[in-house]
């Protein structure tokens, strides 16, 4: 029986970080996952402005061996709250024993009636589609190498780094893109800001009636790959600018690649040589709980707000 616990400052997140790093110790991109497997991380992550997260999670002679978490978001539109599953772990020793399913059943009665999402591993996809999820949508990624003696400071016309909260006018141009997470300042600033182990870039191009073009970048694997966490623009011309601005920003802080993700039923927006461009093996996609809607092209990532920039890989 999977035990429910509502998340308050006095949980122990040193647990839940230890549990983690054993769960994951094995995987091959482990060295940027497990900087993030501390607590001072999921203090933050379970804490965002809609409210705490539910964790459910397994015990076997006390120590922990399961567990799953939902963490809320507030609707673009109407009531209720989006939920994401994510910190899906069993300890090796007790797989597939069903505590996964355990889980999943004790969070689906804790949040009922509420939309639940997920970017799971291949690992996860099964007993999701077992519980009742469904894939939405799917991110491919890409990358492009960047020339170290190339490197040189460089900026985009119009593009300049803003304060993170201030690039809500960016997030709010396209309804249609935005039907589910709000991107409001206070979600900006716990969401980028307020991370307490990530640094991020937003570099923004003010336009005409507040249709803004905003590109939201950082650095990873110890500052030699810059990516794209979210690129939201009015028109295609302003994607593509906004990319240019982030593969830039990504040449003038010595990177050593450029990365992004991308819907692959639309063409990438950067409009720099496509011969240098690779697309690698790895797939982002969202399952939800309620039944798949066919999203039109350019509305894969309406979901992808808080592990954009691959926290779970």
């Amino acid at each position: 029986m999977a035990e429910l616990i509502r998340l308050s400052g006095d949980a122990d997140f040193e647990e839940i970080a230890a549990f983690q790093r054993r769960a994951f110790g094995h995987e091959w991109l482990k060295s940027e996952r497990r900087r993030l497997q501390c607590a001072e991380y999921y203090r933050w992550k379970y804490f965002p402005p809609r409210g705490p997260a539910w964790l459910a999670l397994v015990r076997s002679r006390q120590q922990m061996v399961a567990m799953v978490a939902a963490v809320p978001f507030h609707l673009a539109m109407g009531q209720g709250a989006a939920w994401q599953i994510c910190d899906i772990a069993t300890d090796p020793q007790f797989r597939h024993r069903g505590f996964f399913a355990g889980c999943l059943a004790a969070l689906s009665t804790a949040v009922a009636g509420d939309m639940m999402f997920c970017f799971p591993n291949k690992q996860s996809r099964a007993g999701l589609v077992r519980a009742g999820y469904g894939a939405r949508s799917m991110l491919r990624v890409c990358a492009r190498p960047l020339l170290p003696l190339a490197t040189r400071k460089s900026d985009v016309a119009g593009f300049g780094t803003a304060d993170l909260a201030e690039c809500d006018a960016a997030f709010t141009i396209d309804p249609r893109r935005h039907r589910y997470i709000r991107r409001s300042p206070e979600f900006l600033r716990w969401r980028y800001a307020a991370h307490p182990l990530n640094r991020y870039v937003a570099l923004r191009k003010p336009g005409d009636g507040g249709t803004d073009s905003c590109v939201v970048v950082r650095r990873m694997f110890k500052g030699r790959v810059g990516m794209v966490v979210e690129n939201w623009s009015s028109s295609e011309e302003g994607a593509r600018a906004a990319q240019d601005a982030g593969y830039r920003w990504a040449k003038s802080s010595g990177c050593l690649a450029f990365l992004w993700a991308r819907d692959p039923r639309v063409p990438s927006p950067g409009n720099t040589r496509a011969d240098l461009n690779w697309q690698l093996p790895w797939k982002i996609v969202c399952y939800t709980n309620r039944n798949p809607e066919s999203s039109s092209p350019g509305t894969a990532g309406d979901l992808h707000v808080q592990l954009g920039d691959w926290d779970a890989i």
